[in-house]
């Protein structure tokens, strides 16, 4: 069963228990499902993503996950999706799109071994 992440609450759970509230998206559209489609603004659209290697990036930090949209999931032309941590200097703005979780959750899906999330509404 692969990991799961509901748009409208920001909860990720895994095999049917929840792991950690989180969000995606920005202002009004954070953690708002109807705003799927917005460039910078929306959460991250639904359907099925594929889980990369971590990696540090100069935009998102340390641990960082890429998410890789699978055959079939429509993201309205939006790209750059990610699993990363929330900024440290303005706490709930770090998304425009990607998932926000923090250090622990984003290791434990890394160790997990499972590489498949679906985004649900």
């Amino acid at each position: 069963m692969p990991w799961s992440y509901q748009q409208s609450t920001g909860n990720l759970s895994f095999n049917g228990e929840f792991v950690e509230r989180g969000y995606s998206g920005a202002a009004t559209g954070k953690n708002n499902p109807a705003m799927q489609t917005v460039p910078n603004i929306g959460p991250i659209p639904r359907g099925n993503y594929q889980i990369g290697e971590p990696h540090t990036s100069p935009h998102t930090g340390t641990y960082t996950l890429n998410l890789t949209p699978t055959a079939g999931t429509n993201t309205f032309g939006r790209s750059a999706f990610r699993i990363h941590g929330d900024s440290l200097h303005h706490p709930g703005t770090a998304s425009e799109g990607c998932v926000i979780m923090g250090a622990q959750t984003r290791h434990r899906i890394w160790a997990s071994g499972d590489r498949r999330l679906e985004v649900i509404q």
